[in-house]
This record gives C-alpha cells, structure tokens and sequence, in this order.
C-alpha cells in the first residue's frame, strides 16, 4: 500500500463543501431513481403482467448495465475531468427515468432500466475522485461520510413520495419516474453554476497522491496487492447482503408478512432510517475507539465485527415468529449492513489513491454482475416454492449472514504500527 507523510490541517474553502453538498443532493436523486421500481412493485408487475421471475429479470438488466459501466466509471473517474463527467451521468441517468414514466411495453421498460444502471454506476466512482481532488485528507472521511448519507436518505424519500404521488392502486405511477427525472436538469445546472473558473480548474488537477510526489503505481501491480484481494472479497459480500435487501425486502414484507402497499412505504421509511442511522454510528464508534489510542486498522476489525454481529438478529425469522417481531430485526439488519459499508469504504481508499476508483467500481462490479444472475432465480424460487418461513424469506436469512463474512475478510487486513508520518491514509467514511 501506499503511505503517506501526514499533511498539516489546511482550512477547506466553502465552495468545496458546497460541492460536497451538491454531491449528496446527486446520490439522493441517484437512489430515489433506482428505488422507486422497488416502491411500485405490485403496480408495476400488474401493468406488464409480470410474475416474481419477470420482476427479478427486470432487476438483473439494471444490475447487469450497472456493474459494467461501474468498471468503466472507474477507470475513467481516475483520468477524466470530473466536473462534466459527473453532470454527464446524471443527464443520462435523468432521462432514462423521465422516460420511464411513458412506457408501454416490458421491452421499453428494461431498456429504461439499462440505461438508468449504465449512468448511475458514475455516481461513487466519480465523487469519491471530486472529494479525493478537492478535499485535504485530513477531512475526507467527513466529506465522503456526508455525500454518501444520501444514498439512505434518497431511499427514505422515495417511499414518501410514493404516499404523496401515487393512488392506494396505483395510479400515478409514471408521474412520479417523470417528476424524479426531470429533477436532474436542476441539479446539472447547479453544479456547472457552482464550479466555474478557478473551481474547475482544481477539480481537473491530478491527485493528491500524484502532487505530493508519489510514484506512480501501475494499475496492474494492484492486483499483487493483499489489501486489494481483501477489500474484493469484503465489498463483494457486502454489496451482494444490502442489494439483496434492497431488491427483496419489499416483496418479503408484503408477500411473505402480509404488509399493504401503503404500509410499505411507511416501513420502508423506517428501515432506511435506521439504516442511515447505523453508518453513521459505526463511524463515530471507530473515531471514539481511534481516540482511545487504538490503531486504525484494529477499531475497524473490531468495528466490522459488531456491524456484522447486528446483522445476524434476523436469523429467528426461521421460526416465524410475525412481522411485529421481524420488522424491528431488520432495521437493525440494515443499520448494521450499512456499518459494514462504511468500513469498506475505508478499506478501498487504503489501497493506493491513484486507483481508489478503479478499485471501487471493480469490487462492486463483481457483487452487481452476481446478484444479477441471482435475481431471476430468487424470483423463480417464490414462484414455485412456498416454505414455511416465507417465499422470500430464506433469501433475506442468507443475505443477513453475508456481512459477517465480509467482517472475517476484513480481520486479516494487515496491522501496521502508527506513526505521525508514514500513516495509512483515512477512508472516505467511517474513519
């Protein structure tokens, strides 16, 4: 790994946290895009005639657009100009979902879905690149924990506009895809308004780590690398524990225990809440443990732990024990999956940061491309089997236990002395 000499605390100019700020705003409009089909589900799948198969095949095409360009938005975040590549994606991302609200077919429909992955696979490759350009180190970790709060936050919002927009029937559907779309074009104005000149000129500039003097590092040497294989193997099994979530609690909550479509959304509400809760708190937990005295590298293992452990409470849903019973332990579920996010969030920014892009959109590349084989069969699978538990409920078991994997990856990442120079830097979240 590359290390570095610990930099001096430099004020940060206001305009970059606006920048920060506006990248939040970006990830909240990212993920209400992408959750809203989730929302709309049952409406969804009554208007194109869709079985739970059909629907997980819809999600494969999303994830399968996604997990490509993440590969791409990697490489290209670590060498292009960040200030039109990022409004670029969005611009894309935006008129696939406005365009989603005039369908008419299953086939218009996934090309929509396609489209809208292929764009937001730019979001955290590119705005972990802008923060790592623009944001001294010592200050990253707030940066990137305060962009990224809006990917749960657009997740909360989503369900709240689906109660303000959308008929107990469903009606209205498309107009909330059309409303959600056209709100990019506001955001893409902002961002060029609000890093003109000067501005732009520093979001273009090579990387901290390349204007400090380090070498470069050849992109192919990464792969020799322990920490790489060790931060694969805990962003996969992380990716893969919260997308199955993502995908399938809905449908566990309304199939499997007997929620309304409008009670979903107020579930959905609180889930995500507690979600956002949970990554900041593992965050400020590593803090207190580091100001403890503490090496970084032994907060975030036993960190991860505890994240991991908060992920097993769901396990009882093997006995059915009813939903008033089962939503609580999800929440808590999520709180801790997002936990292990933020820790592998950390763990990818420590690689080396000339790559940490490419590095970032190849972990998540791999978990997207596998969960995009397993869609289809998860809904095959509730269409053709109904054990005790819950047509779906297996799958969440299964995706609860994989955070605790990524937490026994994470226990083998190498622990170096701390110094005042020569240290690791800090992750983008949770450190």
């Amino acid at each position: 790994m590359i290390s570095f000499a610990t930099p001096p605390k430099t004020k940060v100019a206001p305009w970059k946290w606006w920048v920060v700020v506006l990248m939040l705003l970006a990830t909240v409009v990212n993920y209400i895009d992408r959750q809203t089909l989730g929302s709309l589900a049952t409406f969804i799948k009554a208007d194109f005639h869709l079985n739970e198969e059909g629907y997980g095949t819809l999600e494969a095409v999303f994830g399968y657009s996604y997990a490509v360009f993440l590969i791409i938005a990697g490489f290209l975040a670590d060498r292009w100009d960040l200030r039109w590549l990022y409004p670029g994606a969005l611009l894309v991302w935006s008129i696939a979902g406005f365009a989603t609200g005039f369908v008419d077919t299953i086939l218009q429909l996934q090309i929509c879905r396609a489209f809208l992955g292929a764009a937001e696979a730019f979001n955290w490759p590119v705005a972990i690149g802008v923060i790592r350009r623009i944001i001294p180190r010592e200050s990253q970790a707030f940066a990137n924990g305060l962009f990224n709060s809006g990917m749960t936050l657009g997740a909360v919002l989503t369900p709240i506009l689906v109660l303000l927009l959308v008929g107990p029937h469903g009606e209205g559907w498309r107009r909330l895809f059309i409303i959600v779309g056209a709100v990019g074009s506001i955001w893409i104005i902002l961002w060029l308004l609000g890093t003109r000149g000067e501005k732009a000129a520093e979001m273009s500039h090579a990387t901290q780590a390349e204007s400090l003097g380090t070498a470069h590092v050849p992109f192919s040497s990464v792969f020799a690398l322990r920490a790489f294989w060790i931060t694969m193997a805990v962003g996969v099994a992380v990716n893969m524990s919260w997308h199955f979530y993502r995908v399938w609690l809905p449908r566990h909550l309304v199939v499997d225990l007997r929620f309304d479509d409008r009670q979903l959304q107020y579930l959905l509400i609180g889930f995500y809440l507690a979600a956002d809760i949970g990554s900041i708190a593992i965050g400020f937990l590593v803090r207190k443990l580091t100001q403890g005295g503490r090496s970084v590298e032994r907060a975030r293992k036993i960190v991860v732990m505890i994240a991991a452990g908060l992920c097993l409470v769901a396990t009882p849903v093997v006995f059915s024990p009813g939903r008033a019973v089962m939503f609580p332990l999800y929440c808590i579920v999520g709180a801790g999956i997002m936990g292990v996010f933020a820790m592998f969030y950390t763990f990818v920014q420590d690689i080396t940061p000339q790559h940490t892009s490419k590095c970032l959109g190849l972990a998540g590349a791999t978990a997207w491309f596998i969960n995009s084989q397993l869609h289809p069969l998860v809904g095959r699978f509730a269409d053709t089997h109904s054990p005790a538990m819950g047509k779906f409920a297996p799958m969440i078991l299964v995706a609860g236990i994989l955070p605790m994997l990524a937490a026994l990856f994470a226990l083998t990442w190498h622990e170096k002395p701390e110094s005042g120079a020569g240290s690791a830097p800090a992750g983008p979240a949770g450190t």
